[in-house]
């Protein structure tokens, strides 16, 4: 009997004799352990004609692996990625992608080596035993080129404009993005092994930093001008200081046209510094 494809709805970690859904320090994966996988029987026993006579033999086996993503099936189909397959298997000992097995018989018997079984899922594709292996995107692969992604470089303009304010005098500062560079929300399209993969930087947070070591973030503004500008600063002496922002993005990828998933972990990209030169006013008798 088949294994089944998706786990049971109740919550929790799970195990049959075929199948299993587990969470651990190592991660987390439904379908066979590797274990399980890697132990799949090299060989069957199949019932077929040869030389005239009917026979009953241990055959060897040949194996599939397919996305579990849509129809996908060793019978004329094209294979089609899903973001699911992708997000299904995580951790540092789970490789994924979330697979189907399918196996048939290697028989004289044309009839017979055409009938595929799906003998289960598994994260651990490569333990599958007699199956050819090819090239197969993984989300350790998607999350590399996120991180080489082009991220936008923010800029930081001050007001009073000129690069020159006033001791104690608030200081507005204000985010831009440039337009080269991927912004939060924009969509950079790759093909990475033959599946099309759309990666989108999102925004986590902000820094602003005076110069003089105060600073404002991690926040969600991107600062304004005078009067309404929530990010501004007040210097207490005068001189020339550098100032700058940061932004911290995250990422989502899709593949091949699925739901949008979340990107493990973070990339911060600084901007480019600015100077402000900070001085006092005097005070002076004028005689009318």
């Amino acid at each position: 009997m088949a294994a089944p494809t998706t786990p049971p709805t109740s919550g929790g970690d799970w195990c049959d004799a075929l199948v299993c859904s587990k969470t651990d320090g190592g991660g987390k994966y439904i379908g066979l352990s590797r274990a399980a996988t890697s132990a799949l029987p090299p060989k069957g026993r199949a019932t077929f004609v040869e030389a005239g006579k009917k026979v009953t033999k241990e055959v060897p086996y040949q194996y599939v692996t397919l996305l579990a993503c849509g129809n996908n099936s060793p019978v004329g189909q094209t294979e089609i990625g899903c973001t699911a397959a992708y997000e299904t298997c995580q951790g540092a000992n789970v490789e994924g992608p979330y697979t189907r097995i399918y196996r048939k018989l290697l028989t004289p018997d044309a009839a017979r080596s055409n009938v595929w079984e799906n003998v289960g899922t598994t994260c651990f594709p490569t333990a599958v035993p007699n199956a050819v292996q090819r090239p197969r995107l993984t989300l350790a692969m998607i999350r590399s080129q996120w991180e080489r992604t082009q991220f936008a470089k923010p800029t930081v303009s001050m007001q009073p404009i000129g690069g020159k304010t006033l001791v104690t005098l608030p200081t507005f500062f204000q985010l831009a993005y440039p337009a080269t560079g991927f912004q939060p929300n924009e969509i950079n399209t790759v093909n990475l092994l033959g599946h099309q993969v759309r990666i989108k930087p999102t925004f986590k947070h902000n820094v602003f930093s005076y110069g003089d070591g105060g600073s404002s973030g991690p926040t969600q503004s991107g600062g304004g001008v005078y009067p309404d500008g929530d990010i501004k600063h007040a210097y207490d002496k005068s001189g020339t200081y550098v100032t700058s922002v940061s932004t911290t993005y995250g990422g989502q990828y899709s593949v091949d046209g699925g739901e949008w998933a979340d990107i493990p972990g973070s990339v911060t990209v600084a901007g480019p510094s600015s100077q402000i030169q900070v001085v006092t006013t005097k005070n002076q008798l004028v005689n009318n």
